[in-house]
């Protein structure tokens, strides 16, 4: 279900406070908006749970003389199963991260420009999180596309479904259009690990501009049920932005 992911290009940026401690150090806490996620096209392993959800829900609304079949039905139902599409995994996160800055101005005729670094943790809290699934594919047990979920049902049962649930045929048989569903449900909300930053700075009284390159790496597993993956995520930055220095 986690593999064969790349990387996704999102927004970020949010505020920070950094404490001057000397020429050289100083200390930043900030509050981010980050947008992280990956794409992933082709032949491709997805879930079932919602699709044996709603058999189970089907099977609840059943006399009770049918509702033992449509369970069985839904055992036959393998928990992964392949489909080819494009997918893309998007996920909001509000992150904030303490760093531990440090700094040198250039001097001389360069005396209003800065280099810096700087590093530490970060805490995030899963604000949003879907997957954007685009294209329509049959439902494959496999990844070699040899056979259907329909072909995975025992053909005793299948006169059954066609009689009772054309629409659960159509979706084991046939095409199916895939579109968005929500994840959240399924990842830890919150996250931690370590990021860091490169930047150089240019300032002009009590204001400063500033470019910024850089990444963090969350130390947390995505997944609640490693039955669906085990992925740690982080993204790498590019920030532009502006201060504005309080005090002296």
């Amino acid at each position: 279900l986690s593999k064969g992911y790349s990387s996704r290009f999102a927004g970020t940026g949010g505020v920070f406070a950094e404490l001057g401690m000397n020429d050289l150090l100083s200390l930043r806490l900030g509050v981010e908006y980050s947008g992280q996620g990956g794409n992933r096209d082709g032949v491709q392993a997805m879930s079932s749970n919602q699709l044996i959800s709603s058999i189970a829900d089907m099977s609840a609304i059943l006399p009770p003389a049918l509702a033992p079949t449509f369970e069985q039905i839904r055992k036959d139902l393998p928990e992964i199963f392949y489909a080819d599409v494009k997918n893309t995994t998007k996920f909001d996160y509000l992150m904030i991260p303490l760093s531990l800055q440090v700094g040198k101005d250039l001097g001389g005729s360069w005396k209003s420009w800065r280099v810096y670094a700087g590093a530490g943790p970060f805490v995030s809290f899963l604000l949003s999180a879907e997957q954007v699934s685009k294209g329509q594919s049959k439902l494959y047990t496999d990844a070699t596309k040899s056979k259907t979920l329909w072909d995975n049902i025992p053909s005793e049962m299948q006169p059954f479904i066609t009689g009772s649930a054309p629409q659960l045929e159509y979706a084991l048989k046939s095409e199916t259009e895939f579109g968005t569903t929500d994840i959240k449900d399924d990842l830890r909300t919150v996250n931690a690990g370590i990021q860091g930053d490169l930047g150089l700075s240019y300032q002009c009284h009590r204001n400063k501009l500033f470019l910024e390159v850089g990444g963090n790496y969350g130390l947390v597993r995505l997944q609640k049920d490693e039955s669906n993956g085990s992925n740690h995520i982080g993204s790498a930055t590019i920030t532009l932005g502006y201060a504005y220095r309080l005090g002296k």
